[in-house]
């Protein structure tokens, strides 16, 4: 099988887009084995793959996107594989982070779409759009494509407005990725809680910008929670890191630094521990793992623990979580624009002495991921199966 992907991150400091890759990765080898070879339309290298999947045959394609006459080489190039998938980081099908960026991996769905081979669009988020071209654009790719599915059910019901209800609602396949609790020795006499601190809401100014439009101050809430929970001698809190620069500490997004920025402030608690700089997704999520309740703000950090069977209590900045995990029955939210600092600090305390019952609706949510993704590998295996 020769596969194109588009929209996939092989190396990145932020784990839940490589938990995307290896995800898929490993849907691919369940549905078609390991005879593959995958070329990667990208800007990115390939990381650590070659060698964790050395059966595979893997390429990078460097599109020279800004030149016509490339467009013709990616297009006939394309027309010599079975399928191609995109992904678009998961929720970059979207001008939210500028309409360069979003032409740019739209005209790369296009020449998939001009190249007669099937374009399969993987559950991921669509929208919002600021400019109607783009939105017709992004209409016009769903419409070509031989199969669109969304992750959650609000993006899809405004897409499906002008495409006919062509994507179908599943999940995101971040919740598939492997992991090994037993990859950690972790104390389980004691209650272990995960707090995946964001460097992204860390750094925001809450009394400036708060370009997220926060009603919760969040150093405030990580610090006042950090610090009522050690009342509590059962508990050990453990601060993960799920964007992790390690060749820059001071990096824009670099969870390492907030998580040892409050370690300085608990330094003389031991209860207070700062989970490893992982290498890779999987040992990140075979961390979390061992959690019995895990809070996070970076959603695919909560997806692994939602999908491990921790109670996981997802802190949402954007409508993303409330509707994906809505769409499994989850509703254990921190609603971070609708709540202030101390009822958001509440009900996550609140929810964390019921975590027994989290853990078992995590239990629930997981089988109906595992469902759902059924359905899309059963879908590409039908495809790879199919003479187009």
């Amino acid at each position: 099988m020769k596969i194109g992907i588009l929209g996939f991150d092989f190396e990145s400091p932020n784990k839940g887009c490589e938990a995307l890759t290896y995800s898929f990765v490993n849907m691919l080898i369940e549905c078609f084995g390991n005879d593959l070879k995958i070329i990667n339309y990208s800007y990115g290298g390939l990381g650590a793959f070659p060698k964790q999947y050395p059966e595979i045959e893997f390429e990078i394609r460097r599109p020279q996107i800004k030149n016509p006459l490339d467009w013709k080489k990616i297009k006939d190039e394309m027309s010599t594989l079975d399928m191609i998938l995109d992904v678009t980081f998961g929720d970059g099908f979207s001008d939210i982070y500028g309409k360069m960026w979003n032409a740019t991996t739209d005209m790369l769905k296009e020449l998939a779409i001009r190249s007669g081979k099937p374009l399969i669009l993987l559950p991921q988020t669509y929208g919002p759009y600021k400019s109607p071209f783009l939105k017709m654009w992004a209409e016009h790719i769903v419409n070509r494509s031989y199969a669109a599915y969304s992750r959650d059910t609000a993006s899809a019901m405004e897409m499906n407005i002008k495409c006919g209800g062509k994507v179908k609602v599943l999940t995101d396949m971040a919740f598939a990725l492997p992991y090994d609790r037993g990859f950690y020795q972790i104390d389980d006499t004691k209650t272990n809680i995960g707090i995946n601190v964001s460097a992204l809401l860390w750094d925001s100014d809450y009394a400036k910008d708060n370009k997220f439009h926060l009603k919760v101050d969040y150093r405030s809430y990580i610090s006042s929670l950090i610090k009522n929970l050690l009342e509590d001698d059962t508990y050990v809190i453990h601060l993960i890191p799920h964007v992790i620069a390690k060749k820059d500490y001071n990096a824009a997004e670099n969870d390492v630094r907030p998580c040892a920025e409050l370690k300085k402030v608990f330094l003389n608690d031991e209860r207070v521990v700062c989970a490893p700089a992982f290498e890779n997704p999987i040992e990140a999520k075979s961390y979390i793992a061992n959690m019995d309740v895990f809070i996070g703000a970076r959603m695919h950090a909560t997806i692994g623990a939602l999908s491990a069977g921790v109670a996981t209590i997802p802190f949402a900045y954007s409508k993303k979580f409330k509707t994906m995990f809505g769409n499994l029955h989850y509703d254990y939210t921190i609603e971070a624009r609708e709540l202030d600092t101390e009822v958001a600090l509440e009900q996550t305390q609140t929810y964390i002495k019921e975590y027994k019952a989290l853990a078992e609706a995590a239990k629930d949510a997981s089988k109906i991921t595992k469902e759902k993704l059924g359905v899309l590998k059963k879908d590409m295996a039908h495809l790879g199966k199919t003479d187009i």
